[in-house]
């Protein structure tokens, strides 16, 4: 656009216009304002009250000049004595005079030139006052008919008494002349006050208009500007309507895929667990089953103590797998069961003291006395928890000490709610735990990232060892059950690890019988026992064949079926007392199964324990829910499963006598040094250090013979060593130098 557009050139003479009307109604009002401010209300009345004070004056004057004149009748003049009385007044009148020759500001000079005029004609009469008192009146004649033998002639007094007479009418004229310029004046301000005030409204009315006029086309602009930002802002969230639409279609198309890899992933874990949990069954079941034969020898005996502890670490290393699993897709649970507390801690000590004395650390247990033995909560997790948090202590920490401290803790209100009632939570309290070592301790900037999944500390990651999932999982168990996993540490000086959890005491101790009869081995049924029938249902031939020959070893009549269809049938014809029911099976499986048999009238009768080799837990709940009693996982403890039969049927067993023997764990493989093994010859040790090197445990065993009979409690340490599978430990000690 040109700077000098029509437009443009409009605008400026529409300002200039207003500013030219504006300068001249601003000069008008001054001049209006001025002319205003030359009148003074005040001393124009001031004025007006002396002349009419003058005029009284006048008045009194004349009264008294007539008295005199009567008093005087019979003088032909007035003698010196009446003018020196009179003298005092006319000097009073004079000095009035005078004082209104000071003519207010509102009027003209020419007005207030004519009213001096008129008041010093007064005073040049006034100033002889003889001549004054010696004019008659108009009445004279009447009043005294002497006056006209005076000497004077009739003109001369017809003349003295106009000049005394005009005195007064000259005041009485100054006093309408001055109330004539005073009205005048008032009418004057009064015309320029109203067209002040016009000028004012005019110029009020017309800024009110540039204004109104301006905001109007201000507000047209604003509104045009914000049609045009509506319009902008509708076309960006349409843009981003759009593109959100497209996000979502995408989210969710990711969700679905999601959810279609998480369940593809559980079915897989399902798969996995039922193909892995199915052989590893038949391995430490006919493991279990050939140790219950007497002609084995100690020799494979041992051999099947060792194959049946390599498949249940097997076992544990697929249940922990499949726990990671199943904590990254939320599908972790707690299964909350009676256990002793003391005999966990135990064993778990019994298992870290190898390694403990082999670091020459010092561990130690430290349980308070009112631990309760027995508890209720999630055993497996509780354990993983603390051997996790211990072996992380033995790992890292190079010398002195690794402390576990267990206590029992009242809970504070904040645990239990501010609302809470006393009386319901009089029997929770919290069961501390805290595991201390003297290790190198953690950075105060990495405590915070210690407990995300793959977070590792600076010393784990220069250790290289482990993947940054194990406290991680403590935490997730930890507050799965009610608890908050913490730190506190000084790097130098070691770190302490602790938590508690809220439990319930409990009222009933678990029966001692039964703990040790369920460590003892079931040889067979009591005398006088029922005969009792159980059905064995299995689409997997070996498990079905390890079931019926664990069974009837015991002294129970098992018959088997391959799948639902026909463990029905079977169930139909034989009645069977107990069913061992597989889930996953052909034609028929062992949900619709067990629907089908429970829904007879003589079903109810029937006792299923379900056996699984699912991976997850939480099908409990659908297995309990399609009728089972009871439900059990692949692969099975035979202890386990015969004491549930026996839990059902309330069958009595005879069980193996087992003798005492008692031994000194500290004077076995615990305290075992490099000297220890100083006793046997090198080339024995270097034949022990290849077998451990080629984990070859029965060339371990049978070079263990050779050991003499006083070294008992070397051989037996390094037998334990093989069977925990330390075949580090055994290379360590029979290294060959120092």
């Amino acid at each position: 656009m040109s700077l000098f557009s029509p437009e443009k050139a409009k605008n400026s003479l529409v300002i200039g216009g207003y500013a030219i009307a504006t300068g001249l109604s601003s000069f008008l009002i001054f001049l209006l304002i001025r002319q205003n401010l030359s009148f003074n209300s005040q001393s124009a009345k001031s004025y007006y009250r002396s002349i009419r004070l003058t005029l009284e004056q006048v008045h009194q004057l004349e009264k008294q000049v007539l008295a005199t004149q009567l008093n005087t009748a019979n003088n032909s003049d007035i003698d010196l004595t009446t003018i020196i009385e009179l003298k005092p007044q006319i000097d009073n009148v004079r000095r009035s005079i005078l004082a209104l020759q000071d003519t207010p500001e509102f009027l003209s000079p020419q007005q207030q030139e004519q009213i001096r005029s008129k008041l010093q004609a007064q005073d040049f009469l006034l100033a002889n006052p003889g001549q004054l008192i010696s004019c008659l009146p108009t009445n004279q004649a009447v009043v005294q008919p002497s006056c006209s033998a005076k000497k004077d002639s009739q003109q001369e007094k017809i003349d003295r008494q106009e000049i005394f007479t005009s005195l007064t009418t000259q005041f009485q004229q100054l006093e309408t002349e001055y109330l004539n310029h005073y009205h005048n004046q008032l009418r004057k301000i009064s015309n320029s006050r109203l067209a002040i005030s016009c000028l004012v409204l005019i110029l009020t009315i017309i800024i009110a208009y540039k204004i109104i006029n301006n905001l109007s086309r201000t507000n047209r602009n604003i509104v045009k500007i914000l049609e045009g930002f509506t319009q902008e802002l509708e076309t960006k969230v349409e843009e981003r309507t759009a593109q959100l639409a497209e996000s979502i279609e995408k989210t969710e198309t990711a969700l679905t895929q999601a959810q279609n890899a998480n369940q593809a992933k559980s079915r897989f874990l399902a798969n996995m667990s039922h193909e892995l949990r199915t052989p590893l069954n038949a391995i430490l079941g006919f493991t279990q089953l050939m140790t219950r034969d007497s002609s084995i020898g100690k020799d494979q005996q041992e051999n099947l103590k060792i194959i049946n502890r390599s498949g249940e670490h097997l076992l544990k290393l697929i249940n922990d797998i499949l726990e990671m699993s199943k904590i990254e897709v939320g599908q972790i649970t707690l299964n909350e069961s009676q256990f002793d507390l003391l005999t966990m801690l135990r064993s778990i000590e019994e298992m870290l003291r190898l390694k403990a004395n082999a670091k020459n650390l010092y561990l130690s247990f430290n349980i308070a006395s009112d631990v309760p033995k027995i508890i209720e909560t999630d055993e497996g997790k509780l354990r993983q928890i603390i051997i996790n948090l211990l072996g992380n202590a033995l790992k890292f920490t190079k010398a002195g000490s690794i402390v576990l401290t267990v206590r029992k803790d009242q809970p504070s209100k904040s645990n239990l709610g501010e609302e809470a009632n006393e009386f319901l939570f009089d029997d929770i309290y919290n069961l501390y735990f805290a595991v201390e070592d003297t290790g190198p301790g953690i950075e105060a900037s990495e405590i915070g990232q210690l407990f995300m999944p793959f977070e590792q500390t600076h010393i784990g990651r220069i250790s290289n060892e482990g993947t940054g999932l194990g406290l991680s999982i403590c935490y997730k168990f930890v507050e799965l059950m009610g608890g908050k996993l913490d730190a506190k540490s000084t790097p130098g000086q070691g770190s302490i690890f602790y938590f508690q959890i809220p439990l319930r005491e409990q009222e009933v101790e678990l029966n001692s019988t039964n703990q040790n009869e369920g460590q003892r081995k079931v040889i067979a049924l009591a005398d006088n026992q029922p005969k009792y029938r159980i059905l064995a249902v299995d689409d997997v031939p070996a498990s079905r064949l390890l079931l019926n020959k664990l069974l009837t070893g015991i002294g129970f009549q098992v018959r088997e079926a391959g799948d639902g269809q026909e463990a029905i049938a079977l169930w139909q014809e034989w009645h069977p007392d107990l069913i061992l029911m597989d889930m996953r099976m052909p034609i028929i499986d062992g949900y619709e199964a067990t629907k089908q048999i429970k829904a007879e009238p003589e079903g109810s009768k029937t006792i299923i324990i379900a056996l699984t080799a699912s991976a997850f837990e939480e099908e409990r709940v659908e297995i309990l829910s399609a009728g089972c009693d009871d439900f059990m996982r692949k692969p099975f403890q035979e202890a386990e499963l015969l004491s549930k039969i026996g839990q059902y049927l309330h069958v009595d067993y005879l069980y193996e006598q087992v003798a005492q023997i008692t031994t000194k764990s500290e004077q076995t493989w615990s305290e075992l040094t490099k000297a220890s093994l100083a006793v046997m010859p090198d080339t024995w040790r270097s034949q022990l250090y290849d077998a451990a090197a080629q984990v070859d445990n029965p060339a371990i065993f049978q070079l263990l013979q050779e050991i003499p009979e006083d070294y008992q409690a070397l051989a037996q340490g390094l037998a334990d060593l093989a069977e925990q599978f330390r075949c580090d430990k055994i290379i360590d000690l029979a290294k060959s130098g120092d």
